[in-house]
């Protein structure tokens, strides 16, 4: 996406409570309601941040690529002021976000929710999507994917919300999706490998199928102390299907990070 200057105005945010601060990042299409069931059941002593990503909710557009993202999220913090080293959530394609951003910034912790951390899969099939992603018939194509969501999995009420915060928008999707579809799945691999492996802060992943052990290995490899957990048939809303379950195991994730600045003691 090229090396754009970064706007001044941060991106669109709310905030609840006093504490720990903790960011969350949705994943594309959605916007920061989504989190709206965790941060509800988050306990007292927790400064939750919710952050729409450009293009989503109320911050314009346009997209831009994930490192020079990381940045308009720090400068969104800089700009709220009284946030030291938060703990960084990301869904989806924010797991990626958010370890991209643990990597640059200083940190206490960094939570992946279900995003594959080896992009070659996803990279390929978005390449054999691309002639239908740039046609007319994008919704179709892009449907293939929504399809692997699991939101079928969700309460009738959350899945209700859910849908109604959602926006899905050719540039934005294709903003988003403009380095895969424009560098080699290898060359992209390698970079957001060098990019992850500059997390040293506590790190935990959880997804709602169970990893293979090619996938495990990859993972812990790249991070030793990853704590990964594989919560079966939750699918890839996982966070949503198990809210209740989220929230305790984020909660008990917070605690261990509290005194935590990038994996060391502050």
């Amino acid at each position: 996406m090229g090396n754009r200057t970064l706007p001044d105005e941060p991106l669109a945010y709310e905030t609840h409570g006093e504490g720990i601060p903790v960011v969350f990042l949705h994943g594309l299409t959605f916007d920061r309601r989504s989190w709206g069931p965790i941060i509800t059941r988050l306990s007292a002593g927790v400064r939750s941040i919710a952050i729409d990503l450009p293009g989503h909710g109320g911050s314009p557009g346009p997209a831009c690529g994930l490192e020079q993202l990381a940045g308009r999220i720090a400068h969104t913090l800089d700009t709220i002021g009284g946030i030291d080293a938060p703990i960084v959530v990301g869904h989806s394609m924010s797991g990626a976000l958010a370890m991209i951003y643990a990597g640059a910034h200083p940190v206490r912790g960094v939570v992946d929710v279900d995003q594959p951390w080896d992009i070659r899969p996803f990279a390929k099939l978005v390449h054999q999507a691309a002639p239908m992603l740039y046609s007319e018939r994008f919704l179709s194509a892009f449907n293939m994917f929504e399809r692997t969501m699991g939101l079928d999995l969700l309460s009738p009420a959350v899945q209700a919300d859910v849908v109604a915060s959602r926006r899905v928008d050719s540039d934005v999707v294709l903003g988003y999706w403009d380095e895969i579809l424009h560098c080699g799945p290898m060359q992209l691999q390698r970079r957001i490998e060098q990019q992850f492996a500059s997390v040293t802060a506590p790190c935990l992943a959880v997804f709602g199928h169970e990893l293979s052990c090619d996938e495990r290995k990859h993972m812990t490899n790249l991070i030793p102390d990853v704590q990964l957990e594989e919560w079966h048939g939750a699918g890839h809303m996982v966070h949503l299907v198990e809210a209740d379950r989220f929230a305790t195991r984020l909660g008990i994730f917070i605690n261990h990070c509290a005194p935590m600045v990038r994996g060391r003691m502050s």
